[in-house]
């Protein structure tokens, strides 16, 4: 009988360093990793930003893993299965609204996975405003609860007084998880430890997250300089907690990815692969309303049309 295939679970709000944790991750270039994606919203970015990395990649969309999935990730346990004789770990990088109660029961459910550590990915920069808006707070909050660890991501860009707050918010929410700013020895034993399902019983179930979030995805139709599309977005950043996509202006060379993630705008030369959505962005926000203004005020200059999800 072949032993059961070791699967972490990596959770945190949208961008909070989830993608780039994981891709640091697979770098290290020690096990041959199956990555199992879920994406929020029909454009599967972070699968894109994460191909050519992993051994294997599995792709699932069309929402939160933890709320709508049921039988299609049942589906792809059984296709990473499959692979367990080419791969030594399997990777569930979740959605930004996941919460990993609901994720560690579905994959203690399936007897030849062996569930190990929960990772909570947090940015240190936005979790006092995250936990404190009305909509997520309790999102975010049953992330950290529900981990067995916390990375606080951005260590090397972050205030020390901004990590120094975010780890006693941390600890005061969930005492027992271990915390990391490294991918060091400490945070890979803690990888490889058991999941402490015990660590779920105070965790409370959590609403819908059909109705907390609302995703948009904006196709890119008259094309402006990348100058007069950050504009737009930059004035919307407070009330989008997530956008990315892949975009090419004619003031670009070369596709480029662009992304919100905490408030603050990227966009940064990129070799898109193969067959990549480009031009096409989702945004992600708690309130539809201020994903209608965005469309709203960039239709008006007939940069970009919406398509409601």
């Amino acid at each position: 009988m072949d032993a059961a295939l070791p699967v972490n679970l990596l959770c945190g709000y949208l961008g909070a360093g989830k993608t780039t944790l994981l891709n640091r991750l697979l770098e290290q270039g020690d096990q041959r990793i199956l990555v199992m994606v879920n994406d929020f919203g029909d454009i599967a970015v972070d699968a894109a930003m994460i191909a050519g990395r992993s051994a294997e990649t599995i792709q699932l969309s069309n929402g939160c893993i933890c709320c709508s999935m049921g039988g299609g990730l049942f589906e792809a346990f059984e296709r990473a299965l499959a692979l367990r004789d080419r791969v030594d770990r399997l990777v569930i990088e979740a959605s930004g609204v996941a919460e990993p109660d609901r994720l560690a029961n579905f994959a203690r459910a399936e007897r030849d996975l062996d569930c190990r550590a929960v990772i909570a990915v947090v940015d240190p920069q936005s979790l006092a405003e995250r936990l404190a808006d009305p909509r997520i707070g309790k999102v975010v909050k049953r992330q950290i609860a529900g981990a067995d660890a916390v990375f606080l991501s951005r260590a090397d860009v972050a205030e020390p007084a901004a990590m120094r707050h975010a780890a006693r918010l941390v600890g005061g929410i969930n005492p027992l998880a271990s915390q990391h700013q490294r991918l060091d020895g400490g945070f890979m034993t803690t990888l490889a430890a058991s999941h402490d399902a015990k660590s779920l019983a105070a965790v409370t179930v959590g609403e819908n997250h059909k109705n907390l979030f609302a995703s948009r995805t904006i196709a890119v139709g008259a094309i402006p300089d990348s100058q007069d599309l950050t504009a737009i977005l930059t004035r919307h950043a407070g009330a989008i907690h997530r956008l990315k996509g892949y975009v090419q202006l004619p003031d670009m060379a070369q596709i480029h990815l662009l992304q919100l993630a905490g408030g603050v705008l990227s966009l940064e030369p990129v070799d898109a692969p193969e067959g990549v959505a480009v031009n096409r962005l989702v945004a992600i926000s708690p309130d539809a309303g201020a994903l209608a203004k965005l469309a709203a005020e960039v239709e008006n200059i007939g940069i970009i049309s919406a398509v409601p999800e």
